[in-house]
C-alpha cells in the first residue's frame, strides 16, 4: 500500500512539474524588415544564442521560435546583404519587429548582392521555372531609346519578341500582346505606354524589383494567357528626405522620398515632356503633344506585426491639333486626342495567430477621348477595374508552404460615339464582366532533392455563363546542389480580349472587350520542361522547352452582318512551341546576360492557318554591363531577330461604284489585292545600342550624366512596305525603323 501511494504521489508530482514546465515555455513571433524601405527580409537566419534553435524568415519576413525557456534570451539575425544584428530579449516580450541595416557599399546599387541572393534563393527554395528578376540599377544601365525604360529591358529577355523599335509591345512565347498581365504593386494596368507605345509608363528610379514570368505561372496570378510582368515600387527611405531629378532629351522628372510620422515613409515622383513648353516659350509655333505621369507609395507600420501600403499612378497623353482656323463665318475645328491610366491600390498585411493575412483593394482605369471639337464628334472609351483579394498563409516550414485566397474583379468597359451637333449617337456599347475566383498554391518538399508545387484556381464569370477549373503544377528535382530539372504545367483563362488587329505592327493602345454570351472566355494550356544550373553565385544557365495551346481567341470578322449579334469576331485557336536559353552573370565587374529564343507559332481562324505577325524563329540578345572608358559605367546591348512575317500585296484593282441615277459606273478607287496572310517575311533585324553613365559627388549631391546611342551602326531595319502597282514595273518601298539616335541627360541625387 505504501509503495502504491508513493507511486501515485510521484506521478502527480511529475504531471505537475510537466505542467509548470509547459507554462514556462514561450513562443516568440517576429517580423524582419529592411530599415531603408520597410520591405520584408526573406530567407534571414534567426538564431537563439546558447541554444540549438534556429529558423529562417518566410517570404513575408516573419519567423516563429517555439519551445523556448521563459528567461532573457539573445537573438542573432543574419541575411545576405545585411549587417548582422544581435538583440537582447526580456523574458516578458514575445513579439518583436526588427529593422536590419543594409551593408554599406561605395559602388553603384547594382553591386549590392540582394538580387543575386534572391535569384539563388529562389533556385534553392521555390519550384517556379520561367522567371527572371531585374533590379532598378540594371534597368538604368541598360541602353534604350532616349532614356532608361523598364519594358524595353524586358523585351531583351528570353521568350520575348519585340516586333519593332516603335513600340514597347511585346509577345511572349507565341502569345499576343494583349495576353500579357502587367502589375504595378499587384494592380493590373491596361495600357502601360506613352507616345503611341514608344515609351513605358514606369520610372526605373521608383522601381524596387521586376519579376517576369514567361509561362507556367502559379495560381495566385490570373486574367491573362501568356505572361506576367510583376513590378514592385520601392518604399521611401526612413532616415531623412532624399530626392533625385533627371532631364533628358525626352522629359524631365523629379522624385522625393523620406520619413513620415509614426514610422511611415513616402515616395512620390512626377515626369513630363517639355518640348511643347520650350517651343511655346521661344517661338510662335506650337507643339500639339505632351505626356505626363506621377507615381507614389506610402508605407505605414501598424503595431508590431501589421503594415499598410498604398500605391498610386496617374498618366496622361494629350494631342491637341488645330485643323481649321476660325473665321468670321465659322468656328475653329480642333482634333483633341487624350488617353491615360489611373490606379490606386491598398495592401494590408497582418498576423492572425500564426497565420499571415493579406488584404488588397484596387481601382484601375484606362480612358481615351477622341474629338472633333467643339461639338462635331466625340469618341470615348473607358476600361474600369474594381478588384479585391484576400490571401492567407499558415506558418511555413522547410517542408511545406501554403497560400489560399479569394478574389473578385469587376470590369466596366464602355464605347461611345456621338455627334452633339447632330444630336446623334452612333455607337453605345458596354461590357460588364465580373470574375469571382478562389485559389490555392501549395509547395511541398517531400525530400531535400524534390520540390512539388500543385495549385488550383476556380473562376466564375456569370456574364459569360462560364465556370472553369485551372489546375497548375510545378516541380524541381535537384541532381546536385547546383543543378536541377524543372517543369510546370497549367491552364489559364482570360475574360478580356483586345479587338485591335493583332497583325498590325504598331498601335497606340489596346481596345478591350469583355466576355459575355457572345464573346467566350479565352483559354491557354502551358507545358514547360527545363534545366537550371549555377556555378557558385555568379553564373546562371537556364534552358527551357515549352508548348502552348490557345483556344477561344478573338479575331475581327471583316464580313460581319451588323444586323446579327455575335458574328463580330471569329473564334481562333493556336499553338506555339519553342526553346529559351538564358546565360547570366550576376556578380563581378562584368555582368549581363545572353538570351536566345527559338519559336514556332500558328493560328487557325475559320479554317485558315497562318503564322501570326510575331512568329520569329530566332531571337538573340546580348546585354553587357561593365566598367567603361573615362571612369564610366558601360552598357551594351546587341540584338538579332530572324525575319518576321507580313501579308504581301500581289497587285491592285480599280473599283467602280454604280450610280443608279445615270446607270453608269464611276468614282474609280484603287484597292490592293492581298496575298495569303503573313506569307512573306521582312529581312533580318539587328541593332547595337551603347550607353555610358558617370557618377561623381559635388556640392552634397551625386551627379550622374549619361550618354547613349541607339542603332550605333545605323542599320536600316524594315518597319513596313508600301507597294505601288500603278507604274511599270511595280515598286516596293520600305520604311525604316529607328535610325542612328544619340541621346544624353543628367540625373542628380540628393
Amino acid at each position: 500500500m505504501l509503495a502504491r501511494s508513493i507511486a501515485l504521489v510521484s506521478l502527480a508530482a511529475a504531471a505537475f512539474a510537466a505542467r509548470i514546465s509547459a507554462q514556462q515555455e514561450r513562443t516568440i513571433r517576429g517580423l524582419l524588415l529592411d530599415r531603408r524601405d520597410s520591405l520584408p527580409v526573406a530567407g534571414a537566419r534567426v538564431e537563439v544564442l546558447g541554444l540549438a534553435v534556429a529558423v529562417m524568415s518566410d517570404p513575408g519576413g516573419r519567423f516563429v521560435l517555439r519551445g523556448l525557456p521563459r528567461r532573457s534570451l539573445e537573438l542573432r539575425f543574419s541575411a545576405a546583404g545585411f549587417v548582422p544584428e544581435t538583440l537582447a530579449l526580456s523574458e516578458n516580450r514575445d513579439s518583436i519587429t526588427v529593422f536590419l541595416n543594409r551593408m554599406p557599399f561605395e559602388l553603384a546599387p547594382v553591386e549590392v548582392r540582394g538580387e543575386v541572393s534572391r535569384a539563388r534563393r529562389r533556385f534553392e527554395e521555390i519550384a517556379q521555372p520561367s522567371t527572371v528578376s531585374l533590379e532598378a540599377d540594371e534597368l538604368r544601365r541598360t541602353p534604350s531609346v532616349l532614356e532608361p525604360d523598364v519594358v524595353r529591358v524586358v523585351q531583351l529577355l528570353p521568350g520575348t519578341v519585340a516586333r519593332n523599335d516603335y513600340s514597347i509591345g511585346y509577345n511572349v512565347r507565341g502569345g499576343e500582346s494583349d495576353q500579357n498581365l502587367v502589375l504595378l504593386d499587384g494592380v493590373p494596368i491596361f495600357n502601360p505606354s506613352h507616345l503611341g507605345g514608344l515609351f513605358s509608363t514606369f520610372d526605373p528610379d521608383a522601381v524596387q524589383s521586376t519579376d517576369f514570368l514567361t509561362g507556367g505561372f502559379p495560381a495566385v496570378y490570373s486574367g491573362r494567357l501568356s505572361s506576367v510582368l510583376d513590378i514592385s515600387l520601392r518604399s521611401g527611405r526612413r532616415d531623412r528626405i532624399h530626392g533625385s531629378g533627371q532631364i533628358s532629351l525626352l522629359s524631365s522628372k523629379l522624385l522625393l522620398e523620406g520619413p513620415l510620422p509614426r514610422g511611415a515613409s513616402f515616395l512620390v515622383g512626377a515626369r513630363r515632356t517639355y518640348l511643347d513648353a520650350v517651343v511655346d516659350a521661344f517661338s510662335d509655333e506650337r507643339l500639339p503633344y505632351y505626356f505626363a505621369d506621377a507615381i507614389g507609395r506610402v508605407d505605414l507600420p501598424i503595431g508590431s506585426a501589421s503594415r499598410l501600403a498604398v500605391s498610386g499612378y496617374w498618366g496622361r497623353d494629350a494631342l491637341d491639333l488645330r485643323l481649321v482656323e476660325p473665321t468670321e463665318s465659322r468656328d475653329a475645328l480642333d482634333l483633341a486626342f487624350n488617353w491615360g491610366n489611373r490606379l490606386l491600390g491598398a495592401e494590408w498585411q497582418t498576423g492572425l495567430g500564426d497565420w499571415r493575412m493579406q488584404a488588397q483593394g484596387a481601382v484601375s482605369q484606362f480612358g481615351s477621348t477622341l474629338g472633333l471639337l467643339p461639338d462635331l464628334a466625340r469618341f470615348h472609351n473607358q476600361v474600369l477595374l474594381q478588384a479585391a483579394r484576400l490571401t492567407a498563409e499558415p506558418p511555413a516550414s522547410s517542408a511545406q508552404r501554403l497560400t489560399v485566397g479569394l478574389s473578385v474583379e469587376r470590369y466596366r468597359i464602355t464605347y461611345d460615339l456621338e455627334s452633339p451637333t447632330l444630336g446623334t449617337v452612333f455607337l453605345n456599347a458596354r461590357f460588364d464582366p465580373t470574375v469571382w475566383a478562389a485559389f490555392t498554391d501549395y509547395q511541398w518538399t517531400p525530400t531535400p532533392r524534390l520540390f512539388l508545387r500543385p495549385g488550383l484556381r476556380l473562376e466564375h464569370v456569370p456574364d459569360a455563363r462560364f465556370t472553369g477549373l485551372a489546375p497548375r503544377v510545378a516541380f524541381k528535382g535537384f541532381l546536385s546542389p547546383s543543378l536541377a530539372v524543372t517543369g510546370s504545367a497549367g491552364r489559364y483563362y482570360q475574360p478580356l480580349h483586345s479587338i485591335r488587329d493583332q497583325e498590325l505592327p504598331v498601335t497606340i493602345y489596346e481596345f478591350w472587350v469583355g466576355a459575355d454570351p457572345w464573346i467566350p472566355v479565352g483559354r491557354a494550356d502551358h507545358l514547360v520542361l527545363g534545366v537550371e544550373a549555377w556555378r557558385g553565385s555568379e553564373f546562371q544557365l537556364t534552358v527551357e522547352g515549352y508548348g502552348k495551346w490557345y483556344y477561344n481567341l478573338q479575331t475581327q470578322n471583316q464580313a460581319n452582318d451588323p444586323r446579327v449579334r455575335g458574328d463580330e469576331f471569329i473564334t481562333t485557336t493556336g499553338n506555339a512551341w519553342g526553346l529559351d536559353v538564358l546565360l547570366r552573370r550576376h556578380l563581378g565587374k562584368v555582368r549581363g546576360w545572353i538570351a536566345y529564343s527559338y519559336t514556332r507559332a500558328e493560328r487557325n481562324a475559320g479554317g485558315i492557318k497562318y503564322p501570326p505577325g510575331h512568329d520569329r524563329r530566332h531571337t538573340l540578345n546580348l546585354v553587357l554591363q561593365a566598367p567603361g572608358p573615362l571612369g564610366s559605367e558601360l552598357g551594351v546591348r546587341w540584338g538579332y531577330g530572324s525575319p518576321l512575317p507580313y501579308t504581301p500585296f500581289l497587285g491592285q484593282w480599280e473599283r467602280l461604284r454604280y450610280n443608279p441615277t445615270d446607270h453608269a459606273f464611276e468614282d474609280p478607287e484603287e484597292q490592293p489585292i492581298a496575298g495569303p496572310i503573313n506569307s512573306a517575311r521582312f529581312p533580318h533585324y539587328s541593332r547595337l545600342d551603347v550607353g555610358f553613365r558617370w557618377r561623381f559627388k559635388r556640392w552634397g549631391a551625386s551627379w550622374e550624366p549619361f550618354f547613349q546611342i541607339a542603332n550605333l551602326y545605323n542599320r536600316r531595319n524594315v518597319f513596313l512596305y508600301f507597294f505601288d502597282y500603278g507604274i511599270a514595273p511595280p515598286t516596293r518601298t520600305g520604311v525604316s525603323q529607328l535610325p542612328f539616335l544619340p541621346a544624353f541627360g543628367l540625373e542628380v541625387r540628393f
